[in-house]
């Protein structure tokens, strides 16, 4: 029986068919002679002795240790400022003048009505001189009987009403002497001076200006003693517990070469400061600054050393695992073979690139970077079981 010959359209579909079947065992033959490369191991690190520095990390701000707002007791206007921003002034040195006039008008008027004073007093002297002089002689007259005795009273009278009144004028002059000292001290303020070594930081005020010296104090200039500098270290609500008066403090500057301060720590203050709804502490220590490189309100990153230990062991703190309830954390420990298997440590100060392993693991074992959870390990032992 003779069978019909192929269309043309049945011929065009087995040459496809064919390509594509050398295709596939083109590339089967390939796979064969060129495996996959093996899937690389997981990275591990070793428990290995080493030291561990743990610290509180904050931000913070340079405030000068000393800083004294100097302001004017008396009202006037500036006549004359003697210093300019950061200059560096000696206690004792004149910083502002006032206008003095208007002192010096009060107290010329206090030293006239002191004056005034006591020539009143001097007058009640005369008078009291002469009330004796009468009061002796009408006792006489009445050891003679020579007069009443109702004169004599009244001269007595008269006397004891001097006495009084001069008294009183005596402590009027008293006032009026004190009045004449607080206005001579007023002018003395006319001109303010520096009360302690500093440089000029603030200088608020310009000459020709009017300042009252009623109520408030205004302030003149600003003086900060720079040769010691005050860290004001923000530490959150959750590391402050950790940190401790007379622990160590440093910081490096973002300018310049970078320079290390270090410094203890002085005081932990009790107020807290929000920010929305976190809360700080502020931690407060002091750095040398003789060489003037630090300035007030400078920003830092402040570390704390909180713990220290050398020679201990330690792993790459990404190799812990979970942590358990008891505080402990997991680890997957590899053996010789590769394999690896969960195991519990208990941990202790740690510097972020290590920590401290108190117990669980022995020095030169290996131990999985990153490893995974406990139920992911769970779930990877089944499947390999199955």
């Amino acid at each position: 029986m003779a069978f019909p010959p192929f269309s043309a359209r049945t011929r065009k579909w087995a040459f496809r068919g064919g390509v594509v079947l050398l295709g596939l065992a083109a590339w089967a033959g390939y796979q064969h002679l060129n495996p996959p490369p093996a899937p690389a191991p997981p990275p591990q690190g070793e428990a290995k002795l080493t030291d561990v520095v743990q610290a509180v990390q904050a931000a913070g701000v340079l405030q000068p240790r000393v800083k004294v707002d100097v302001g004017a007791q008396v009202s006037g206007q500036v006549r004359k400022i003697h210093v300019q921003l950061g200059q560096q002034v000696k206690k004792g040195d004149v910083l502002v003048s006032l206008d003095p006039e208007l002192a010096r008008s009060e107290v010329a008027q206090a030293e006239a009505a002191l004056a005034q004073q006591a020539a009143l007093i001097d007058a009640r002297q005369a008078d009291l001189k002469l009330a004796q002089a009468e009061l002796s002689r009408q006792r006489r007259l009445l050891a003679g009987e020579a007069t009443a005795a109702t004169e004599a009273e009244r001269a007595e009278a008269e006397l004891l009403k001097l006495q009084a009144d001069l008294r009183g004028q005596n402590a009027s002059l008293k006032s009026l002497q004190a009045q004449l000292d607080k206005r001579r001290l007023a002018l003395g303020y006319a001109t303010i001076t520096a009360p302690i070594d500093g440089v000029v930081v603030n200088l608020p005020v310009q000459e020709g200006q009017t300042v009252i010296a009623v109520q408030i104090t205004p302030v003149m200039v600003t003086l900060a003693n720079m040769d010691e500098i005050t860290v004001r270290t923000r530490v959150p609500e959750a590391d402050v517990s950790a940190v401790q008066v007379g622990q160590k403090a440093r910081f490096i500057t973002l300018s310049g070469e970078a320079q290390r301060y270090e410094g203890v720590v002085r005081v932990i203050q009790p107020v807290p400061e929000r920010a929305g709804n976190a809360v700080f502490y502020n931690v407060l220590f002091e750095v040398d600054n003789k060489a003037r490189k630090l300035l007030p309100d400078m920003t830092v990153q402040v570390s704390i050393a909180t713990g220290e230990a050398k020679g201990v062991l330690t792993i790459p703190t990404v190799a812990l695992g979970e942590r358990a309830d008891d505080g402990r954390f997991t680890v997957q420990v590899v053996d010789a073979k590769g394999a690896h298997q969960s195991r519990k440590i208990r941990t202790g100060l740690q510097d972020g690139a290590r920590v401290q392993v108190l117990d669980g693991l022995k020095a030169g074992e290996k131990v999985l970077l990153a490893p995974p959870s406990e139920a992911a390990s769970a779930a990877s032992a089944a499947s390999a079981k199955s």
